[in-house]
């Protein structure tokens, strides 16, 4: 079984209404006949242009209906999805289309502006094809593309469960994008898990908030809805307004949404939370950062028909790994929950031993849904799996019930706005400068965002530089969330360990 199996059993007596709404985005309804039809059209023309199994293809998208026809496309002919987060920089996107080795690169027309259609850095990349209006003197036209295929399939692979699907990067502590490798048989575990453990249904109306090039805007509810025969609400990304969210929530009906704490925070503190009807809402998930018990207090009492479950998960996999259960969500209020029923999950110390109930450890997980590996970089996937274990790098304790309790992060990243920011990038980019001497970038509360970055830095003797001219580099460089928010800067040189690393733990304002 792989994800083309999710076209193909509308040939044999599917279970799901193909005239249902599977995606409603904007003014655009579309059925799972549509739907079906759309990424049969776009694997013939992919495959006709040479797109063969095994190949990588690059994503550059923000939320837009066609992303599920890539999806099911690209699953159809066992080539690999590349997502690429469309808030990187240029050179941010230029090294994971090269490090894929992606032939192709799909972009949105408001996204050109961020790669060289002249591919000079990119030499595997074959073809860009761009979606909307726009139009590369070199490169092909979504819409065109489509035109010229049927939507009866022309090309017969064979995929299975073990086959790679998703090359899904994420950021390291050495500074450069990893891509985690996901096969079908990854995936689809961990959509069939979330449809048990959360109760997923085919009358399910899931609204989408994240972008679907993060793992929690694809994975977390959208592909397990599908699945079931259910209907996912894609919310359009940047701009987000607090009031038009809850809008839509009451217009279309919403079921369920997960909202990032940042998020969260806004719509409990929302002045005209009263004037909204949300009685078709039953459960709202968060997570990716520790969640104010305050927070959760004031939507317990705002939503009482509503249940408020935190979880926990990772882009490596599962995304979601913990979850606090309905039952279990007031009463165990500020936990992360207990594995979910795909995951085998200990908290351990450094000797990978069970820590005993009230102490702090480190999180590792087995579990299915895991990857396979980093794409390209062998010895970090081992390093990652040391011991038989996925190495998480969070810290958390469980209390005697066995509910777990994120107590921080054993490695070197923060979480600003529900994303992962890696210090060793923004410290190799302040780096650049060479009035810098030394660059430590830890991160520190903020009641917006939840964390965001604060950079010490040393400048050389005899050297200058201001806050102004380090943050302009980082922002031409750097994604705005990973951009620091504040600079200090000092003359003494940064505190190290015996072995030469810097004790950021001493650095805390």
């Amino acid at each position: 079984m792989d994800f083309g199996y999710f076209l193909r059993r509308f040939d044999h007596g599917c279970h799901i209404d193909p005239d249902k709404e599977a995606v409603v985005y904007l003014d655009q309804r579309i059925t799972y006949r549509q739907m079906k039809d759309r990424a049969v059209r776009l694997a013939n023309a992919l495959h006709a242009r040479g797109v063969k199994k095994g190949d990588r293809v690059a994503v550059l998208l923000r939320n837009c209906a066609e992303w599920f026809d890539i999806f099911f496309a690209l699953a159809s002919l066992g080539a690999v999805l590349v997502p690429v987060n469309f808030l990187l920089k240029s050179k941010e996107i230029e090294f994971i289309v090269k490090d894929s080795g992606a032939t192709i690169l799909l972009v949105g027309e408001d996204l050109l502006e961020l790669i060289d259609p002249e591919k000079k850095e990119t030499p595997e990349l074959r073809e860009i094809i761009c979606l909307g209006k726009k139009r590369l003197p070199s490169g092909l036209s979504y819409s065109t593309l489509l035109g010229e295929s049927e939507p009866i399939p022309s090309f017969e692979e064979e995929v299975g469960m073990d086959d790679l699907f998703i090359l899904q990067y994420t950021s390291g502590t050495t500074g450069f994008p990893k891509g985690a490798m996901h096969t079908h048989g990854t995936l689809l575990w961990n959509s069939f898990h979330q449809v048990g453990d959360f109760k997923v249904h085919s009358r399910e109306r899931y609204l989408c908030v994240p972008g679907l090039c993060w793992v929690a805007g694809l994975h977390d509810f959208t592909l397990p809805a599908l699945w079931i025969g259910g209907t996912v609400v894609l919310v359009p990304s940047g701009g987000l307004d607090i009031g038009r969210l809850l809008r839509l929530i009451e217009v279309e009906r919403i079921t369920k949404v997960l909202l990032v704490p940042t998020i969260l925070k806004q719509v409990v503190d929302f002045p005209d939370i009263g004037q909204v009807k949300l009685d078709s809402l039953d459960a709202v998930l968060t997570g990716a950062e520790p969640v104010p018990v305050t927070v959760i207090e004031k939507f317990n009492k705002l939503f009482p028909k509503t249940t408020l479950m935190q979880g926990y998960g990772l882009s490596e996999g599962p995304t979601i790994a913990l979850y606090l259960s309905e039952e279990d969500a007031v009463r165990k209020i500020g936990s992360a929950g207990k594995p979910s029923t795909n995951c085998e999950l200990l908290i351990v110390d450094e000797n990978l031993k069970r820590v005993a109930p009230g102490e702090k450890g480190e999180i590792v997980i087995k579990s299915p849904c895991t990857m396979i590996g980093y794409w390209n970089r062998p010895e970090a996937a081992r390093e990652v799996f040391a011991g038989g274990w996925l190495h998480t790098g969070d810290l958390a304790e469980y209390d005697q019930e066995g509910y777990i309790y994120i107590k921080g992060r054993k490695k070197d990243m923060y979480i600003s706005g529900g994303l992962n920011v890696y210090p060793a990038e923004i410290e190799n980019i302040i780096l650049k400068d060479e009035r810098v001497a030394e660059a430590a970038v830890i991160g520190i509360q903020d009641e917006k965002w939840g964390e965001v970055g604060l950079a010490i830095i040393v400048p050389k003797e005899g050297m200058k530089i201001s806050p102004e001219e380090v943050d302009r580099l980082c922002q031409k460089e750097l994604a705005g969330y990973k951009k620091p928010a504040r600079y200090i800067f000092r003359t003494e040189p940064l505190p190290r360990t015996a072995s030469g690393k810097i004790k950021k733990f001493e650095l805390n304002p």
